[in-house]
């Protein structure tokens, strides 16, 4: 299958090598604070990655790291922001791309957001399991139908592989002993690379997770069970977060490789018991994480990146649908009558 992608390595040299986005680059991060008239009171700001405290920990992390034998350059962390959305091309008809952006934390979000300002780079574009996929399973397995469970399980399996890709020998090389580059201002510095985040919508982010779609754990950050989700908004909320978050541990890549195996070692069907068993608690699948398998042994945590995606989730989602019917409520209130304004906001 055509998977057409560019090199990561290949994106941060032509970036660095643009001297109108070399100039606004920011190698190093800092603090951003607000001090009050009379001096008295100082206030942490947030706005940009750069100035954040995730930039900042993985800045003097890698500045406290043993340097490569023999090398005195500046070391400089390009942070690395993934975006992906599968589009529908046309208002009618089923064609579609499914694109992989790429931005750097380095540059200020009011430059990314300015289309003018082409900061937005192409790094792939995900292929889908083809109509004849159908066609080649019957072919296979005794004239028996494509079901939804195997269906489902070889879109994780593509998706990942093609990340596998992505996150290749010469990207793995960068993370872990940087790339040397002559920026434009003559200097040579050493980058390593950093993914800092992962915005997609909730089917991508259980793809990208490798966790169920709406299953007993419904976010891809954490194993707070659906049972629990009444307490949204409340102290002990806030608590579960952080007692419950999803963490990328041998413990975990153990059961997913046992269950992996199962499948295609033993030729298990996907919901055999001895499969389902071990996932079900964290509404896990039986797919190897291609961010895991690459990364974890730099105590990178995939479900850690995965960050709100605001258009589908806030501007678009539920949260907009939410918010028009507490307006509605409001409004019914007012009126003294249950359905006096229902529906004038629509």
């Amino acid at each position: 299958m055509d998977f057409r992608h560019r090199s990561l390595i290949l994106i941060i040299r032509e970036k660095l090598a643009n001297a109108g986005d070399d100039s606004l680059f920011h190698y190093e991060p800092y603090e951003l604070l607000w001090q009050s008239v009379d001096g008295k009171h100082k206030t942490r700001l947030h706005g940009e990655l750069y100035n954040s405290p995730a930039f900042l920990e993985a800045h003097q992390t890698l500045q406290e790291s043993p340097p490569e034998p023999r090398c005195n350059l500046l070391r400089v962390v390009a942070a690395l922001m993934f975006w992906s959305d599968s589009t529908h091309l046309t208002s009618s008809g089923n064609t579609k791309l499914w694109p992989l952006y790429l931005y750097f934390g380095n540059e200020s979000k009011y430059r990314r957001c300015k289309p003018s300002c082409n900061l937005c780079n192409h790094a792939a574009y995900f292929r889908k399991l083809p109509d004849e996929f159908k066609d080649f399973v019957t072919e296979h397995a005794g004239n028996k139908a494509l079901t939804d469970m195997l269906r489902t399980h070889c879109h994780h399996e593509l998706f990942h592989a093609q990340w596998r890709v992505l996150l290749n020998g010469k990207f793995l090389e960068a993370y872990q002993h940087g790339i040397v580059i002559t920026c434009c201002d003559r200097i040579q510095r050493r980058f390593y690379l950093r993914i800092f985040m992962y915005s997609a919508d909730y089917p991508e982010k259980i793809l990208i997770a490798t966790v169920c779609n709406l299953g007993g754990c419904l976010c891809p950050r954490c194993i707070i069970p659906m049972t629990r989700v009444p307490d949204l908004g409340k102290e002990r909320d806030m608590l579960q977060r952080t007692l419950l978050a999803h963490t990328d541990n041998s413990e975990y890549r153990d059961k997913v490789a046992a269950s992996h195996k199962f499948i295609h070692d033993k030729n298990h069907a996907i919901n055999y018991t001895k499969v389902e068993d071990p996932l079900k608690p964290e509404s896990l699948v039986p797919t190897s994480n291609a961010f895991s398998e690459a990364l974890s042994l730099f105590d990178f945590n995939l479900f850690a990146m995965m960050v709100v995606d605001l258009m589908h989730e806030f501007e678009l989602g539920v949260w907009k649908s939410v918010f028009i019917h507490l307006l509605q409520i409001l409004d019914s209130v007012k009126s003294g009558s249950s359905s006096a304004f229902w529906g004038t906001l629509d």
